[in-house]
């Protein structure tokens, strides 16, 4: 039997501010990333085909890692989740900022971008356990207002520390928000997952649910 969960709701303003923070990882991490490329190049000494690789690990984390992150939020909640991604998320940021050569930064940012998945993917398993699709559309439409402003400010941003302050700078501006989400998590973040499934990870059900996804027309 599924175990109740939930807890008292959050305030929709307090929705709001998860939805944009948690959908907002993305757009910082790619977009403020851009204009420190060159500079990556040069310090770290390496081909640029080599640097790109590192946006390209990103992306490709962040694809795959969404697939594991839906099932694991549906056995053990959201909380949890979001918690251990962010948490990860800031490390990640940590490590690239300090990265010794484009080898650590690629794995790096490969730990990054699996962390990035279990934000977003949060974001959207939220606005699904508490809205029903016409209120959830709504309410992601507000919340896809901040990712807007944060994609509108991470490219002038990230080339303004990169200018100033090296790329190092830029990317760890990520762990300072990573940290933020973090700490507004684990002190105001309530649980919305309605019931746990205890059957989420067993292999078969991963299958079907896998399966269900490569059929679907928009994928």
């Amino acid at each position: 039997m599924s175990t109740p969960t939930a807890s008292a709701p959050m305030s929709t303003a307090w929705v709001v501010v998860f939805l944009s923070l948690l959908l907002g990882v993305q757009p910082l991490a790619t977009d403020l990333y851009l204009p420190a490329l060159p500079s990556i190049t040069a310090a770290l000494q390496a081909p640029m085909a080599k640097v790109q690789a590192t946006l390209s690990a990103l992306l490709l984390a962040f694809g795959i890692a969404q697939l594991v992150w839906g099932p694991v939020s549906d056995r053990f909640g959201r909380r949890p989740v979001l918690l251990l991604g962010l948490a990860a998320y800031t490390l990640a940021s940590v490590g690239s900022a300090l990265a010794a050569n484009v080898e650590q930064l690629i794995v790096w940012r490969i730990v990054q971008g699996a962390a990035m998945g279990a934000a977003v993917m949060g974001a959207r398993a939220i606005v699904r356990d508490l809205y029903s699709p016409v209120e959830g559309a709504r309410m992601m439409s507000r919340g896809l207002s901040g990712l807007g402003i944060f994609a509108c400010l991470s490219g002038p941003l990230g080339g303004w520390l990169t200018e100033h302050l090296g790329w190092r700078a830029a990317l760890g501006v990520l762990a300072v928000f990573g940290a933020l989400g973090l700490v507004l998590v684990a002190l105001r973040f309530r649980e919305t997952l309605p019931a746990r499934n205890p059957q989420a990870l067993r292999p078969r059900e991963m299958v079907r649910i896998w399966a269900r996804i490569a059929r679907h027309p928009t994928f």
